[in-house]
């Protein structure tokens, strides 16, 4: 039997094809009264690279470089409102649009997670932490046609023991 979803990590690459798969995440947390936990993982360069960029750039200036690209991730995930009244918002529009009184579409904590490593790990690792009881991920659009599921969708498909949610990016039609 299917246990309750009392919580649902949403892994984003910040793609517009993550919209819809973010919409999903919305529409079952309000269904299920869940817990969202937005998670944009920044992939870890490999170490030669790193080394070499810090002897070209300096220490503090590859340092400042690193902050202001999680400080980016988080704002696109975010906006300037803070990440409750940003989740808060999208539920209260998603209900009325469906016609779903307000009192029906409860409001728990949603957390935003900006993680720099390595993607499938961190959002292996954090639906751990969080106690996650489902990860929704967005597809992308095929380079011919229809929608493809990249390697680390497969991936985390393959490493959890919890239910992967992979939505299919909007029709082109309806994606403006």
């Amino acid at each position: 039997m299917f246990k309750p979803i009392s919580s649902i990590l949403f892994a984003t690459n910040l793609a517009e094809n993550c919209k819809p798969a973010f919409d999903f995440a919305v529409s079952l947390a309000a269904k299920y009264q869940a817990v969202i936990i937005l998670l944009h993982v920044i992939e870890k360069m490999p170490d030669y690279a790193e080394r070499r960029l810090v002897g070209l750039l300096g220490q503090k200036h590859w340092e400042e470089i690193t902050k202001n690209h999680e400080n980016d991730a988080r704002a696109a995930l975010i906006g300037k409102k803070s990440s409750s009244s940003l989740i808060r918002k999208a539920l209260e529009e998603f209900c009325s649009e469906a016609g779903i009184d307000d009192s029906s579409c409860g409001y728990h904590s949603r957390e935003v997670v900006v993680k720099d490593g390595e993607i499938v790990d961190e959002i292996i690792s954090l639906s751990k932490e969080y106690h996650a009881d489902m990860i929704i991920m967005g597809a992308r659009k095929g380079f011919l046609k229809d929608n493809k599921i990249g390697s680390h969708i497969k991936e985390v498909m393959r490493k959890t023991k919890i239910p992967v949610l992979v939505v299919p990016p909007y029709p082109l039609e309806k994606a403006s």
